[in-house]
């Protein structure tokens, strides 16, 4: 979605729709780094047509290190951006996640964008 793409663009490390991937020229997963999906759904109408849209966005921050830092930059990037926060869960206790299989701390938020539908029937 280009609105996140556009929103996260300066907080330093790779943001990717879906998942990371190794490559041939990039085969080792970044120190941090951040995945997201979407789901759009209507939000309103009236008089039999779609008003508006909701756009819910999955976010997770993959990192090496305490990723504290960084989700505070997320978090003010998103909020720039017109996206408001639906839910924060790092689902640890007292620190972030850590998952002991990837051995990255991780972070997953949900976020969500309003947007007015476009008027085709005025084109």
């Amino acid at each position: 979605m280009k609105q996140v793409q556009e929103a996260l663009t300066n907080i330093g490390i790779p943001v990717m729709a879906g998942i990371w991937r190794a490559t041939s020229p990039d085969p080792h997963t970044p120190p941090q780094y951040v995945v997201y999906s979407t789901t759009t759904t209507e939000a309103s109408h009236r008089d039999d047509h779609v008003q508006s849209f909701r756009t819910f966005v999955y976010l997770n921050l993959w990192s090496e290190s305490d990723p504290t830092e960084m989700a505070g930059r997320i978090r003010r990037a998103m909020y720039a951006a017109g996206f408001s926060i639906v839910e924060e869960s790092d689902r640890g206790y007292n620190m972030p996640a850590y998952d002991t299989a990837t051995k990255q701390y991780t972070v997953q938020w949900t976020w969500c964008l309003h947007e007015d539908a476009l008027d085709e029937e005025a084109t």
